[in-house]
């Protein structure tokens, strides 16, 4: 075992940021962290899908000057402070896989506190200090969303629309007292005892209502939702997916009914003839590609088919 000593006072946080083939962004997130955390904190970059990374983590961190230690999440101690942990995943396990194995890893020295951002986000306001903080002093809130400065609007978490059960974005910290309202996967703060409690993030998910079915799953557990406006970070999305690529058409349609089916089961058939009627319509105005998008989500939804899926979404030609 090598590194800091297992047996001295753990950090109060570990964050986790989690990469998937894009290493200058990840490192523009982990440069925009190492600028406002402190000694307090331990920074993880996981590394999704390593076997398949082109160049090293280790020299790509070295060149910057940011000092870097792998650890193997079964087996060694916390990075030092300062020091990027990284862990190295061998195959790509999805959001909710991925950032599991630094959340287990983190439970597995007592950090009591994890903060999971997505590698396309810079930290510009506040700290975990702040998050840590507005935790000690609201213990029945179980979750938190930090503000999430997208292009020219502030989000500080999404809603669910029934009866499609279709997301919206909060604007207002007060819409999280919406008990169809959920932290973005982006930025989210938890206790990591409370996450374990509940199963982790689930991993069928693999992309997409990962962090929505989280968030229920917490409520559940009889805890609410917070925010903690004044810690503000920026977002660019799907950079590791594509802007409405058909990886974000069709995870989010296949999840969205594994999501209903878990959560709202009574709405499950009003939903299919709704499917079936939408259907219809993209075949009557030669949208093909959506039709055929739309209805591999579902077959794999009714075959059960989760997880990270081995078909071709690039679909008809």
């Amino acid at each position: 075992m090598t590194g800091a000593d297992p047996t001295s006072a753990a950090p109060m946080v570990g964050i986790l940021v989690l990469n998937y083939h894009q290493p200058s962004s990840t490192l523009a997130c982990i440069q925009s962290l190492l600028a406002r955390e402190g000694d307090e904190a331990r920074i993880l970059w996981i590394e999704n899908d390593a076997r398949a990374a082109q160049g090293s983590v280790e020299t790509l961190l070295a060149s910057h000057g940011i000092p870097c230690r792998k650890v193997a999440p079964d087996a060694d101690a916390l990075p030092d402070p300062g020091q990027i942990g990284l862990l190295e995943i061998p195959e790509n396990l999805g959001y909710a896989g991925g950032n599991n194995v630094g959340l287990a890893y983190l439970a597995r020295h007592r950090v009591p506190f994890a903060w999971v951002l997505n590698n396309d986000t810079l930290l510009i306001e506040g700290s975990s200090r702040d998050l840590v903080e507005e935790a000690r002093s609201r213990p029945e809130v179980g979750l938190w969303g930090t503000a999430v400065s997208a292009g020219r609007r502030t989000i500080f978490g999404g809603r669910l629309v029934p009866p499609t059960f279709h997301t919206e974005v909060v604007t207002d910290p007060s819409g999280l007292e919406d008990p169809l309202s959920f932290i973005n996967g982006c930025s989210m703060f938890m206790r990591i005892p409370e996450a374990a409690a509940v199963g982790w993030i689930p991993p069928h998910y693999f992309l997409y209502y990962e962090d929505v079915a989280f968030s229920l799953r917490l409520r559940r557990s009889g805890k609410k939702l917070g925010s903690a406006p004044h810690v503000v970070v920026a977002h660019e999305e799907s950079l590791s997916s594509g802007l409405r690529s058909a990886v974000v058409e069709y995870y989010n349609r296949r999840n969205r009914w594994f999501f209903i089916q878990e959560f709202f089961p009574a709405h499950l058939r009003s939903n299919q003839r709704r499917f079936a009627y939408q259907l219809q319509k993209y075949l009557f105005r030669f949208r093909f590609r959506r039709a055929w998008l739309e209805w591999a989500a579902y077959r794999d939804f009714k075959a059960q088919a989760q997880g990270r899926s081995s078909r071709d979404l690039r679909g008809p030609t």
